[in-house]
């Protein structure tokens, strides 16, 4: 299981104290819900992409001495499974719907196009379970520029962060 968790810091920042970024405790298993101080466990190193910057970053591992299953804390600027961070998708996702030019990738664009555009849904769920009320565009297109907007003003990783749970995966999964 990950955990979406907010360091504060930026990805430079992250990737230059390494290991010793301040981990916080997890006083709750969420496995299985035992109120018990989850151990470290060890650390994976993963890459994360900031715009044509490539980071190796430690992720800190966690493991429940009740259930022994065990937890990644995962820094909120980065999707499971995805090497380029939050911004970095979001805005090459901004930048196609919204300017309507391509940065990066072409491929990898419509990628990411592809998969929120599978999430769009989920994505008005959750803003509807904060309370937003108005209708949407009913154009897919359009739909998809109107909560892409909506994403970019509640911060970007403030919404994979909140966002975590609304989801069947997470935000971009299959």
């Amino acid at each position: 299981m990950v955990i979406a968790y907010n360091f504060n810091i930026s990805l430079e920042d992250y990737a230059a104290r390494g290991i010793n970024n301040a981990f916080p405790r997890i006083n709750r298993c969420p496995h299985c819900r035992g109120m018990v101080n989850l151990l470290r466990h060890g650390f994976y190193w993963r890459n994360a992409i900031e715009g044509e910057k490539l980071y190796r970053i430690p992720v800190c591992r966690l493991r429940c001495p009740s259930c022994n299953k065990t937890v990644s804390l995962l820094p909120d600027f980065l999707i499971p499974y995805f090497q380029y961070t939050v911004s970095t998708i979001l805005d090459r996702l901004r930048s196609s719907f919204i300017d309507r030019v391509i940065i990066g990738q072409r491929q990898l664009t419509a990628f990411y196009q592809k998969r929120y555009i599978k999430q769009l849904n989920q994505v008005e769920m959750f803003f509807r379970d904060y309370g937003f009320r108005e209708p949407l565009p009913t154009g897919s297109k359009e739909k998809a520029i109107k909560l892409l907007e909506m994403i970019l003003a509640l911060g970007k990783a403030t919404f994979v962060r909140r966002s975590t749970g609304h989801f069947i995966g997470n935000f971009m999964a299959n």
